[in-house]
């Protein structure tokens, strides 16, 4: 299916790779299909590009490249919203915020987008810990080396929601 992008242009996406988020993303709730595009290879960010608006995109990164200790707790309504059967199956992405100044370049840790990457059913997530910010310097914490667990959790975005 081809949809018009205000970033790529008009871009050829599977279907099988749509990925359906019920409630939106807030503020966006009337959005509910996305796409996961890649826009340069080997690139930690990646685009979540509406599929039904194709001026609407989010930078989205995987945040165990930035943050080792960030282990979100998916409450128990959530998991049974996107029929979350194993820990393999979630894929956590957060919203990238890039600002007019490079150096302020930050990531919502308290508020992850996480899909079943079986069913590509997702939706944000807006935590109770209030121990992960809202901007989450992306600057000031170097990209870590994957290590066994980053590893799989990288594998799963590729193989689950593989880009475009």
């Amino acid at each position: 299916m081809k949809i018009p992008t205000a970033r790529f242009g008009e871009i050829d996406v599977d279907p099988s790779r749509i990925i359906d988020m019920p409630g939106g993303i807030p503020g966006f709730e009337h959005l509910r299909r996305y796409v996961l595009l890649t826009h340069r290879e080997n690139h930690p960010f990646l685009w979540l590009q509406a599929v039904d608006d194709g001026r609407i995109a989010f930078v989205v990164v995987n945040p165990f490249l930035f943050q080792v200790s960030y282990e979100p707790e998916i409450p128990d309504d959530v998991v049974r919203k996107l029929s979350i059967g194993k820990e393999e199956d979630v894929v956590v992405l957060v919203i990238v915020t890039i600002r007019k100044d490079p150096f302020r370049l930050t990531a919502n840790l308290r508020a992850p987008i996480v899909v079943n990457g079986n069913n590509r059913r997702g939706m944000q997530v807006i935590l109770e810990d209030h121990e992960y910010p809202i901007q989450f310097s992306l600057l000031k914490t170097p990209v870590l080396e994957a290590e066994a667990g980053s590893a799989r959790k990288e594998m799963a975005i590729s193989t689950a929601l593989g880009g475009v």
